[in-house]
């Protein structure tokens, strides 16, 4: 019995040739004739009309997943057909060693150990991505904060007036370290406040330059005395990031409940609209000051309230934590080889007619 495979765009099917029995007529002996019967192939992974070298679910196998896969088909490693004596497999070689297996059965020695380790956290992501060809090696590593103290900075809520004579509370930085004094460009929009054309340079830490090209006059007051005042800010986008950064554990600090804080959501995470700077810092400070042992903050008495600022107890909680992320993207080198693998030919027997 002789066999030809025929490939085509249409369902894998294989000519099977099978002999008639020969007849001798007048001492003559004919040729053996032959009766061609078709069978269509079947996928033995996905059951699909198509080899299995074409096959997308055994490609998306990992090479050592489809080692043991061709090892339970009983395939051949070199032409993945089923193995008996009497089939014709592929002089084909592998491509990348050159070995007699199949391209898609080989493994890299060199990587085997590395995939080992990573194959777990790689599962659980190839159950989320299904259907898709890009590969993708991703490394997460997270580095914990030890205890550290959290330097509070003074903020104060303060009253603006808006442009209908309302006063708004907006969260303001205090800084004697600020030559200037600033306002954020959200908070002049939502009072509504002319400005006026101004052009200035801020230098900051490391020399770095900012310009502002606007200012405005503003009139703001204490929440808790009669203090009030006018001031001229220099307009920026941002001054600074929330302030703190985090909710504060404030369970430990005892402070007094007869004194006003200026800012009474002061360990809460808030924007900051105003820079207050030395022009006004100190003319605003009073007498009053309360310290206390063990890496508590300090209580100043200022016209507008108490302020609380400075170093706090080492405290991890809530705490932004470093981490990185390092992630290879083999995406390019991943579709070239699924183009080889898929554009794989089987070496064809041609039969004797």
């Amino acid at each position: 019995m002789q066999s030809l495979v025929v490939t085509s765009d249409h369902p894998v099917t294989e000519v099977i040739c099978y002999p008639r029995s020969s007849q001798s007529t007048g001492g003559k002996v004919n040729k053996p004739s032959y009766t061609n019967v078709a069978t269509q192939l079947q996928c033995p992974v996905c059951n699909a009309s198509h080899r299995l070298f074409k096959c997308d679910r055994f490609i998306k196998m990992q090479p050592k997943q489809r080692l043991n896969c061709a090892k339970q088909l009983k395939l051949c490693f070199n032409c993945l057909q089923l193995f008996t004596k009497a089939h014709t497999c592929s002089k084909q070689l592998c491509r990348q060693c050159h070995k007699r297996h199949h391209i898609l059965l080989h493994i890299d020695k060199q990587n085997q150990t590395t995939n080992d380790k990573v194959s777990t956290t790689n599962n659980n992501h190839s159950a989320n991505a299904k259907g898709t060809t890009t590969a993708e090696v991703n490394t997460y590593c997270s580095l914990k904060n030890k205890p550290r103290n959290h330097i509070l900075l003074a903020t104060a809520i303060v009253d603006v007036k808006n442009k209908s004579g309302q006063y708004v509370p907006y969260r303001a930085l205090l800084d004697s370290g600020s030559q200037s004094l600033f306002i954020t460009q959200k908070c002049i929009q939502l009072l509504r406040l002319s400005r006026t054309q101004t052009h200035a340079s801020i230098q900051g830490i490391s020399n770095v330059n900012t310009a502002t090209h606007r200012s405005v006059s503003i009139h703001l007051r204490s929440r808790h005395t009669d203090w009030h005042t006018t001031l001229d800010c220099a307009i920026l986008s941002s001054i600074t990031g929330t302030k703190p950064p985090s909710k504060l554990d404030t369970t430990s600090w005892k402070i007094p409940k007869d004194i006003k804080l200026v800012d009474e959501k002061f360990d809460q995470r808030g924007s900051i609209y105003l820079l207050i700077g030395a022009d006004l810092f100190y003319e605003i400070l009073q007498s009053g000051r309360s310290t206390h042992p063990g890496n508590l903050p300090v209580l100043q008495e200022t016209v507008l309230g108490w302020t609380i600022s400075g170093r706090t107890p080492g405290t991890n909680q809530n705490e932004p934590q470093s981490a990185y992320l390092s992630r290879e993207d083999n995406s390019l080198k991943s579709k070239l080889n699924r183009f080889w693998e898929v554009e794989a030919v089987e070496q064809s027997t041609m039969t004797v007619e």
